[in-house]
């Protein structure tokens, strides 16, 4: 039951994630957009993506607990990409525009955060924890009457345990190495998803942008100045 409870939320996830990288590509959604109306028009399925991104993070470290850490670094850095995309929109400034053009470079960085994510969600579904994924299959031959072997005395586990361990033991040493390898291929493969929205982006945006002539581009709003400013004024609220 949670392989296809899993199952079927990685292929929603999936359809959320295509519909805005869509939506983006076909310049539906674009930077120049108030950040009323790009909110509006996201905010539907971003929540339903970190809804899901929650979720599935609980399967994730149930069938396959040896990932630990990267199954909480990739789902909590998902999730924080949506939080800030939000937080931009919902704060008010002086130049709204100069919101959207910031909270549209966090969507694109959902889109390429949320395909780090559905690879290892696949990978964790695939390939789940040797342990577990024989005890998945007990528990469900037992739910469903089906034929379960027949475990005497513990001498008949005890070979069974040890095999399996075995196996997991040579899984990580093959992992180690697999997962070096994978995550170089990723930064390429995300790398090359940035700069294709980005570029389908700018081609789909039809008005100049405007420049601060006091400022200049080094005036831009950027992450870290929000996220800076947000903290001057808590603090000079408090």
């Amino acid at each position: 039951m949670i392989k296809k409870d899993f199952s079927d939320r990685i292929g929603e996830f999936e359809e959320v994630l295509q519909k805005i990288a869509s939506d983006i590509a076909s310049g539906v959604l674009f930077e120049k957009l108030p950040p009323s109306e790009l909110l509006s028009k996201t905010e539907h399925y971003v929540t339903r993506l970190k809804d899901l991104a929650a979720n599935t993070e609980e399967i994730m470290l149930t069938l396959k607990p040896e990932k630990t850490y990267t199954i909480k670094r990739v789902c909590q850095n998902f999730i924080q990409t949506i939080t800030n995309f939000k937080e931009i929109l919902l704060q008010n400034s002086p130049d709204p525009l100069a919101n959207s053009r910031l909270a549209f470079e966090q969507l694109r960085k959902i889109v390429t955060d949320g395909s780090d994510l559905l690879f290892l969600m696949r990978d964790v579904r695939d390939d789940p924890s040797p342990l577990i994924d024989t005890i998945l299959n007990f528990k469900k031959a037992s739910e469903t009457k089906g034929q379960v072997i027949s475990i005497k005395t513990s001498e008949d586990l005890q070979p069974l345990l040890k095999h399996i361990l075995s196996c997991v033991d040579e899984f990580r040493l093959a992992l180690i190495s697999l997962e070096k390898k994978v995550g170089e291929m990723k930064q390429i493969m995300r790398k090359l998803q940035e700069e294709s929205l980005k570029m389908l982006s700018d081609k789909n945006s039809t008005q100049p942008r405007v420049h601060n002539e006091k400022k200049g581009d080094k005036g831009q709003l950027s992450l870290s100045s929000f996220k800076s400013n947000e903290g001057i004024r808590q603090h000079g609220n408090g």
